[in-house]
């Protein structure tokens, strides 16, 4: 018996559903969201329109889960990287710098998908990005009016948005690890940056 065509996969709901989402995700980083459309989604992933609004009910859902997966799997490197840190002052903003630059340095060995900032300016995606950003700072209130540790994530957005979706070489990646370190200085207490310069 023959192996089932791609297009058939009846037994296999979540796998077409989390094509769709990655096929949805790469489509608005190459193209931006104006362009994309459910008929190119359906074509990339290899399914019928129908397949796909039997998993989303419109486009608009299925924008919305791709965006949540995209943050998702940010959000645990962000979630994993607080584990590692007992340092109370900064401790998210640490976390953040450092998933944006690892990220941003690791889109070419991962065969990234993820949205650039440039993409984000669009209104519905800025629109999540910043829900995301402001659900994850209520965890840590006292990060989100803390002008230095502003400034950190500020540096960590600036550099993504200039640099993300480019191949880096080596100067590139040099300046992205030498911006990092800045940013994370930035996320040190007035008091340990006052004991580190004297």
């Amino acid at each position: 018996m023959s192996a089932p065509s791609p297009r058939i996969r009846r037994n296999a709901p979540d796998s077409v559903r989390q094509a769709l989402l990655l096929c949805t995700a790469r489509l608005i980083a190459q193209h931006g969201l104006a362009a994309l459309t459910v008929q190119d989604v359906a074509d990339a992933a290899g399914v019928s329109k129908g397949a796909l609004f039997h998993h989303f009910a419109n486009k608009q859902a299925l924008i919305d889960a791709a965006l949540a997966a995209l943050t998702d799997d940010f959000e645990v490197h962000v979630r994993f990287l607080l584990e590692q840190d007992d340092i109370a002052y900064g401790r998210f903003s640490r976390a953040y710098v450092r998933a944006c630059f690892d990220h941003l340095l690791q889109q070419e060995q991962a065969n990234d998908i993820g949205l650039s900032l440039a993409h984000l300016l669009e209104p519905a995606l800025l629109a999540h990005w910043r829900a995301w950003m402001r659900r994850l700072l209520a965890e840590f209130p006292a990060e989100a009016c803390d002008a230095r540790l502003y400034a950190a994530r500020c540096v960590a957005d600036g550099y993504w948005a200039t640099a993300y979706g480019q191949p880096l070489g080596e100067e590139e990646r040099r300046s992205a690890l030498a911006m990092a370190q800045e940013a994370l200085k930035l996320c040190r207490s007035p008091s340990e940056t006052l004991s580190a310069a004297a």
